[in-house]
């Protein structure tokens, strides 16, 4: 129901915006970004634990602007962005503190029988659909130079989630659980992104703008249980675990059709 309620009303912002608009443009997005997963436990783990930002990930898809005039409208994108958090740790300075993300780690090691001790390197990688709905101001876009900022919240469906160990993609076997479980299915982040664009005809723009989104939500499903060797389900995160928010900043890249 709720994700009913949530299309109908991106669906009539579209209808009502297209009824007053001056002019739209639909076209493709590309965003090369650098990504984190960002958790107090994570950032004050000291030597046993270190994040690394990535600029692997990228999002792509589609979208458009509903021109009110020549200085205000509504940019709505359809997104699949790959996202995450890289992590370098190591198991033997002695013990490590249970509510960073050193104890997923150790749990999937030893579930798939391998060795849990020295060094290693571990990803969590989340796929998303996104839908940012944004106030977009510009300066005269009839110029053929002008600049644009986009602004508004964005909403986040999960769609797939790979946790990686060593450069293993690893799961949970002999338990209830897959890495999709311990990650919320829906979550909501603010958007930025300001730029530049192009005119390079009377029908077809370029734009770049430096675009960052940041989660307002934990990403991560605290209340999840788990049950190993059909044991009886205790919490997978540490009670004590602080929220974890993702961010990604990236170059967003955009071709767009005047209608």
């Amino acid at each position: 129901m709720r994700t009913f309620i949530r299309t109908f009303m991106v669906m009539l912002i579209i209808v009502l915006g297209v009824s007053q608009a001056q002019t739209v443009e639909l076209g493709l997005r590309y965003n090369p970004e650098f990504t984190w997963l960002l958790n107090k436990n994570d950032n004050n783990a000291g030597s046993s634990l270190n994040l690394t930002s990535n600029f692997g990930y990228f999002s792509f898809g589609a979208g458009g602007i509903i021109n009110f005039n020549n200085y205000l409208g509504v940019a709505i994108d359809l997104l699949f962005s790959r996202e995450g958090q890289r992590f370098e740790g190591n198991f033997t300075s002695g013990s490590f503190d249970v509510a960073t993300y050193s104890p997923v780690v150790r749990r999937q090691l030893d579930l798939n029988n391998m060795e849990s001790e020295g060094e290693y390197v571990a990803k969590a990688e989340l796929n998303y659909i996104k839908i940012p709905i944004m106030i977009s101001l510009t300066t005269d876009n009839t110029k053929q130079f002008f600049f644009t900022l986009q602004a508004g919240p964005q909403f986040n469906f999960l769609v797939d989630v790979a946790q990686e160990v060593n450069h293993h993609d690893l799961d949970y076997p002999n338990s209830n659980i897959n890495p999709i479980d311990l990650y919320k299915s829906f979550t909501i982040n603010g958007v930025l992104a300001v730029g530049s664009a192009y005119n390079l005809s009377s029908h077809l723009v370029l734009s770049a703008k430096l675009r960052v989104d940041y989660g307002f939500d934990d990403v991560e499903k605290k209340d999840i249980m788990v049950s190993y060797y059909g044991a009886a389900p205790v919490h997978f995160y540490s009670t004590d675990r602080q929220a974890t928010h993702n961010l990604t900043v990236g170059l967003l890249l955009g071709l767009d059709f005047k209608l």
